[in-house]
């Protein structure tokens, strides 16, 4: 199967050369409204209080991969692709990296968002405490503790849930965590599938900052099928100077003139 991310122009040229994917934390996405799925919900107030204090926490120890099925969206190209200058990138999501249930709270199989305009009240009775504390566990890297079917679902609902202003999307997540309280960290990072890094800079000697804070690129690389050039990409009348990794297919879109679409063009 074949999932596709939108990226600027620079950023475009990185990716199609390093094959790396980013995943960042929720606390950092463009949306405030993140793993808000359960914030309308009844119970005592030290139940509500330990709820948003797992919810913080899972804000910041989890990293989501956000994908799409839809490469030639007008509106995403000029939200997310530099105003369709940039690239879109088709992934091959087919390997145990994105696909399996050992490197993933939520594999990509799992992971389409589920949109909805109305937010349903629950109760935080011990069942569903329960069940979001297992949640909490697996975040923290115990990633059996979500397997059961009432608390895998739940799961779900609470990393997959936006509301439906964002359907145009059509977004398909990966959750991962970044670490484990469970394993060596040297173990952890020393995986090929779970290995991970940051884009930092200098602020003051001795002292690194996060280029982009909660973005973390894992080293694993992911095989690139299809490449996509914006309609206002630079190099569309230069596609040689494009670093197309082996065995992708390059295009350039066009506008429909009869429609309000954009078409795709294969040059390669």
């Amino acid at each position: 199967m074949i999932l596709y991310k939108y990226y600027g122009f620079e950023a475009g040229k990185k990716a199609l050369k390093s094959s790396n994917l980013g995943f960042r934390k929720p606390k950092n996405f463009n949306d405030p409204f993140e793993l808000s799925f359960l914030s309308n919900s009844g119970g005592p107030h030290s139940k509500q209080a330990e709820l948003k204090s797992i919810l913080d926490d899972l804000r910041n120890t989890v990293a989501i991969l956000s994908l799409t099925r839809a490469p030639s969206n007008p509106l995403m190209w000029a939200h997310y692709g530099q105003e369709h200058s940039g690239f879109v990138v088709g992934y091959d999501v087919s390997d145990s990296f994105l696909s399996s249930d050992e490197y993933n709270l939520i594999p990509v199989s799992a992971g389409d968002v589920v949109y909805t305009s109305t937010k349903s009240p629950h109760i935080l009775d011990p069942d569903m405490m329960n069940r979001i504390q297992n949640i909490f566990m697996s975040g923290m890297g115990e990633l059996q503790r979500i397997r059961d079917t009432e608390t895998l679902s739940l799961a779900r609902k609470i990393f997959l849930t936006k509301h439906a202003s964002w359907v145009y999307e059509e977004e398909v997540r990966v959750v991962k965590i970044l670490d484990s309280l469970f394993e060596e960290s040297t173990a952890f990072q020393n995986d090929e599938r779970r290995s991970q890094y940051s884009l930092t800079e200098e602020e003051s000697p001795g002292h690194l900052i996060e280029q982009i804070p909660g973005l973390s690129i894992f080293n694993f690389q992911v095989p690139i099928k299809e490449v996509y050039l914006g309609l206002r990409n630079s190099l569309s009348d230069e596609p040689e100077k494009i670093e197309l990794p082996k065995e992708a297919k390059l295009y350039k879109f066009e506008m429909d003139e009869r429609s309000w679409e954009l078409r795709p063009a294969q040059i390669s």
